[in-house]
Formats: C-alpha cells, sequence, structure tokens
C-alpha cells in the first residue's frame, strides 16, 4: 500500500507527460485578466456581474470537453490496435519464412536474412512515413546499397518494400520453393500490414473537424474570462488563483484531446512506436542468428549442394 501510495504521489507531481507546459501561458493570461477585474473592483468600478452565471451553462461545456476527449482516445486507441496488428503480422511473416521456405543453397540464405530484414526496414517505413520524414540511419543500416537509392526516390517508401518482399514471394514460387498455401499466406500478411498503414494514414489525414475545434476553443475563453466577473464580489482577491485552477482544469482536458489525437509522433503521450521497431528488429535478428546456424548445420549434413552452388557462383 505504502509503494502504491508513494507513486501516485510521485506519478502525479511528474511533469512527464502532462499538459503543463502546453496551456501554463494561457492559464497565466486568465489570471491576469482576474487582476485586472479585482483592481477594477477594488476602485469600485461595477465589475462585479453575476448574471454572467448562465451566459454557457457548465453542463454543455462540460459535454463537448468529454466527447473532444473521447473521439481524441479513440483515435489513439485504433492506432495502437493498428500497430499491434502490423507488429504481429510482421513477426508471423518473418517466422514463416524462417521456418517454412527452404534452404537448398547459400543464395536461399542471402534471401532470406535479406527479406527478413526488410520486414524490419518496413516497420520503420511506416514509422519514418506517418512523421513524414525521410530515411535515417536507422532504415539505412537494414537495407543495401541498391535498394538504399530505390528507396531514397521512392515517394512510398513503405509500399515500395513491400513490393520487394512480393517480388520475393514470388520468385521463391516460381522456383518451387513455396507451395501454393504459404504462397498466398504470406501474400495476405502483406496485404494485412499495408490495410493497417492505411488505417494509420486515416487518423493521421483526418482531425476532428475545425468548425467543433474552433468553437469549443471560443466557449472555453468565454468561460474563462467571464468567471472572474462572477467571483469577484464573494471572493476578492481570492478570485485569482480560483480563476487560475478551473482555466487550468478546463484547458488542460481539452490540450489532452489535442496532444493524443495523433499517436504517432514524439509526444510524452503519444505510443511508443519507436520501442516497437526496436523490439520487433531485436526479435528478427535472434530469428536471422537461427537461420545462419541452422544453415551451418545444413552444409555440415550436406556439403554437396553448397559446394556445387558456390562453385556455379564463382563462375
Amino acid at each position: 500500500m505504502d509503494t502504491i501510495t508513494s507513486n501516485w504521489f510521485k506519478l502525479a507531481f511528474s511533469l512527464s507527460g502532462s499538459v503543463i507546459h502546453a496551456i501554463w501561458q494561457r492559464v497565466i493570461m486568465t489570471m491576469a485578466f482576474a487582476l485586472l477585474v479585482v483592481i477594477a473592483h477594488q476602485r469600485g468600478w461595477p465589475v462585479n456581474q453575476p448574471i454572467l452565471t448562465g451566459l454557457i451553462p457548465s453542463i454543455v461545456l462540460g459535454l463537448l470537453l468529454v466527447f473532444r476527449t473521447n473521439t481524441a482516445y479513440e483515435r489513439f486507441w485504433e492506432g495502437r490496435r493498428l500497430w499491434d496488428t502490423m507488429v504481429y503480422t510482421a513477426r508471423n511473416l518473418a517466422r514463416n519464412i524462417w521456418v517454412m521456405v527452404p534452404i537448398n543453397s547459400p543464395n536461399d540464405i542471402e534471401a532470406k536474412v535479406t527479406n527478413i530484414r526488410l520486414i524490419s526496414a518496413l516497420m520503420i517505413a511506416i514509422k519514418l512515413h506517418l512523421r513524414q520524414e525521410d530515411i535515417n540511419r536507422e532504415l539505412r543500416q537494414l537495407l543495401t546499397d541498391k535498394q538504399y537509392l530505390e528507396l531514397k526516390n521512392s515517394t512510398n517508401k513503405p509500399l515500395k518494400i513491400t513490393g520487394w518482399l512480393a517480388e520475393y514471394f514470388h520468385n521463391s514460387y516460381q522456383y518451387d520453393n513455396l507451395n501454393n498455401r504459404l504462397f498466398i499466406e504470406l501474400n495476405n500478411g502483406v496485404t494485412q500490414i499495408l490495410l493497417a498503414l492505411g488505417g494509420c494514414e486515416r487518423i493521421l489525414t483526418t482531425p476532428l473537424p475545425w468548425a467543433y475545434t474552433i468553437h469549443l476553443r471560443h466557449l472555453l475563453i468565454l468561460y474563462c474570462f467571464a468567471l472572474p466577473f462572477q467571483m469577484v464580489l464573494p471572493l476578492g482577491w481570492w478570485t485569482i488563483p480560483v480563476v487560475g485552477i478551473v482555466s487550468f482544469s478546463l484547458l488542460g482536458v481539452e490540450e489532452i484531446g489535442v496532444e493524443i489525437e495523433n499517436p504517432f509522433g514524439y509526444d510524452g503521450n503519444d505510443l511508443r512506436i519507436d520501442k516497437f521497431c526496436d523490439e520487433l528488429q531485436r526479435d528478427l535478428e535472434e530469428l536471422i542468428a537461427s537461420i545462419e546456424e541452422e544453415a551451418f548445420k545444413q552444409q555440415e549434413l550436406n556439403p554437396t549442394i553448397f559446394l556445387t552452388d558456390a562453385k556455379n557462383l564463382e563462375s
């Protein structure tokens, strides 16, 4: 219980992931306006206007804020679900390539390793695509020089990489390394990833309608700046901190919706897609190590095939 209480207070006073950094200027602005109203009241100006209490019904503003936050969270959760689908499908693709595609020559080993790394590259390319960033070193190290040059000039990098994977599946099928069922399953896996990417693009390119966002902010401004006129008579100088607390509450809820509606960026509350990609890459590198170990064992058991193929490569 002590640990839970300690963690609760630690989280409550943590600035990491908080929206304070985004709203503090707006809160200070409402408090400064409240200060002006209090000073005017102290000098005898008729600024006390209790009638403003009903200017904007609290229930209306509350419902609008709840809808805003719920809509943003639905987008956040949908993004998480889509990334879960992509990571699961990517692991399944790599597993099928590792287990189901036979190794008959050194070329087959190299093709397996290259295309399993392409699956890692695909997920990183999707991450960069959603963030509207170009190829970075993380992606570059997974590509051959030829692939890097082709991908650099591509306008849709994830689609280009799926094309390479589809080409590998087609070539393996042509040379009887894949049966019909596995060929269809591998292609369906790539299709699933592309469908999930389409869902992520839908989240990214379809923000909440501007009319709703603008109207909500208009109401927030009116509500927060009307508060001092309602409170100045009963509260006096206490009007300033009370207005600050109310503004902090309302503006904070609205900012939470803003921060989580696009879950693919670098904000503290965004999805940890860098971590997803790193974990997937680590898992696939373990698969690659297993492939190389398996190939070494096959070479010891049947060196003739590998030796013949190596001579053909040299000639």
